[in-house]
């Protein structure tokens, strides 16, 4: 019997351990995410303005190669969308709302399932060795189950967007070298 009142009591401060980490996260997301590419902007600016190049070095399109996606409107412009379905990538839209060209690109973001307005942004910024690039994230925790979600999704979000990063980093530099 005493083992089982020490489980309970265990269990129940893990729980409150929980419900208060959850209750801490904050009501509005945001990831900010940056990395040095030894480019110009004006080399950068094309893969993070048009969708067709986002999705050669997205961390999604390699998590779920199998998605499928349609484009809209013309690349690199205000207004430009494209959609995925897959099945680990779920179903979506994004598409640019503001353009600065060589500067920066903001796109607005829908997800099957998920009430609210999401936001990513690209900033190119020129450095002593190129540009800094950064990639940001802002949406909505609604709730506790959205700040719940969020624990998990933020740190997921987080690492995706450091390896898409990476990843873009490699492609422009590659394309440089060459």
């Amino acid at each position: 019997m005493k083992i089982a009142k020490i489980i309970g009591v265990v269990v129940l401060v893990i729980i409150a351990i929980l419900g208060i980490v959850i209750a801490l996260q904050p009501s509005h997301a945001h990831i900010e995410k940056s990395i040095s590419i030894n480019a110009p902007t004006s080399v950068i600016f094309p893969e993070v303005s048009n969708y067709r190049n986002f999705n050669e070095w997205s961390p999604w399109s390699k998590m779920d190669p199998d998605a499928e996606y349609t484009y809209e409107g013309i690349d690199g412009t205000v207004g430009a969308k494209m959609n995925w379905e897959g099945e680990k990538s779920g179903e979506g839209s994004q598409w640019i709302i503001e353009i600065e060209e060589n500067q920066r690109v903001k796109n607005r973001m829908t997800f099957g399932g998920y009430e609210g307005e999401f936001y990513s942004e690209f900033r190119l910024e020129p450095n002593e060795n190129g540009t800094t690039v950064v990639w940001t994230y802002d949406g909505p925790n609604q709730g506790l189950a959205g700040k719940a979600a969020w624990v998990i999704m933020g740190t997921m979000l987080s690492s995706q967007y450091d390896q898409g990063l990476r990843d873009l980093k490699k492609r422009v530099e590659d394309k440089t070298a060459k």
